[in-house]
């Protein structure tokens, strides 16, 4: 048994996919669709299942307007891969199965546990461009951070927020705002050096990583620490 993910597509294709997670988030969700769709640009939406919840008409307008959307596990707690519990939410909205799945905080020993993120149709997505735009407060860091990452070329996934797990309101309306603000500069710096932004379903997936163990399962359940320790020794 082994765990793999994704950081990227293919190299020698000019296709970039700009990702968003811990949404829906309304009316933030909404202003970054509006953003995209202005330019002819589609997003992968990586969603809490407890959102989902909450605002299931702000994420049917993820959907309508024609972007992907993954899972990003239910309640977002560091050690809980609640992913099981977030496909129902977002299954009975979207109808279908999702395809892409990201471990919230990249702690992907919180798959191990979980039949949908270990389903074989399932791809879980991690990020080679990740410009911390939940830490800055200016756009102008957020832009830079993006367009001069070292590891950006083609097939690059670009890991942004439009929102944040926290059920503190005023955090999770305040927190996009600067990425917001960035967002149209990120998309038009990304167009004039040549790429083309799609969702993650136009992009093919090259390189799965085999995960291995690390620290950051070391609070996790006794069971989980067993599963850890049996997949780290797996070919």
């Amino acid at each position: 048994m082994s765990l793999k993910y994704y950081i990227h597509g293919r190299r020698d294709q000019m296709k970039v996919a700009l990702t968003f997670d811990d949404g829906p988030n309304p009316p933030r969700s909404d202003q970054v669709i509006e953003i995209l769709n202005s330019r002819g640009v589609r997003g992968t939406f990586f969603v809490l299942g407890k959102w989902v919840d909450r605002w299931p008409q702000a994420f049917e307008r993820i959907v309508r307007s024609g972007h992907v959307v993954g899972n990003h596990s239910y309640s977002h707690q560091a050690h809980l891969g609640d992913y099981d519990r977030a496909e129902v939410a977002i299954g009975n909205l979207l109808g279908r199965p999702t395809r892409f799945l990201r471990a919230h905080y990249f702690n992907f020993f919180t798959c191990l546990y979980s039949p949908v993120a270990l389903a074989p149709d399932m791809k879980i997505v991690d990020a080679d461009v990740n410009p911390a735009d939940y830490a800055k407060t200016e756009a102008r860091a957020i832009v830079e951070a993006t367009l001069d990452h070292p590891a950006l070329a083609g097939g690059s996934i670009i890991d942004l927020h439009d929102s944040t797990e926290s059920d503190d309101d005023a955090l999770r309306l305040a927190r996009p705002l600067a990425m917001i603000e960035a967002l149209p500069a990120i998309i038009d710096g990304l167009q004039a050096k040549g790429y083309e932004l799609v969702g993650l379903d136009e992009m093919e997936l090259v390189d799965p990583i085999t995960w291995r163990p690390d620290g950051r399962g070391k609070f996790a359940s006794e069971e989980t620490r067993r599963m850890i320790d049996e997949l780290g020794g797996a070919e």
